[in-house]
């Protein structure tokens, strides 16, 4: 496993973490999770980047999830895959830098990982809809 899927993987932690807890200052979960796991292997600023980012864009994030899900409330969508589609769904719209299917493999690993086997065709069915609307 690679630095960048270790990043993703503390992305989805820490996303989750916040939705549970309705957070929307980041810093102190940062902060925590950093001091925690301080010996893993990831890319912090890769981590915070996409974190921040999905802070900056949230309702445009939730919004394409609207969408691409057929006007499914994203309230309905369990914590873990409501973090891992926020995460993969910023990558998609707003790092280019990211090949689009890195990024939908990896947030289909992440759900595997995560997620019950349902979960990850679902995250796959709606990113690849997501993916194919930016393209438009």
């Amino acid at each position: 496993m690679g630095a960048r899927h270790r990043s993703r993987e503390a992305v989805l932690k820490i996303l989750y973490q916040a939705d549970l807890r309705s957070e929307t200052d980041y810093s102190e979960l940062l902060d925590d999770y950093w001091s925690e796991n301080e010996n893993e292997n990831v890319d912090r600023n890769f981590s915070e980047s996409i974190i921040n980012g999905v802070a900056e864009n949230l309702s445009k994030i939730d919004e394409t999830i609207k969408t691409v899900s057929e006007n499914w409330d994203v309230e309905r969508l369990g914590f873990i895959e409501r973090a891992l589609l926020r995460m993969a769904i910023y990558e998609l719209l707003f790092t280019p830098d990211t090949p689009d299917n890195v990024v939908i493999d990896e947030a289909i690993e992440l759900a595997k990982a995560y997620c019950d086997k349902k979960s990850a065709g679902f995250i796959n069915g709606l990113l690849d809809r997501a993916m194919k609307a930016k393209a438009s």
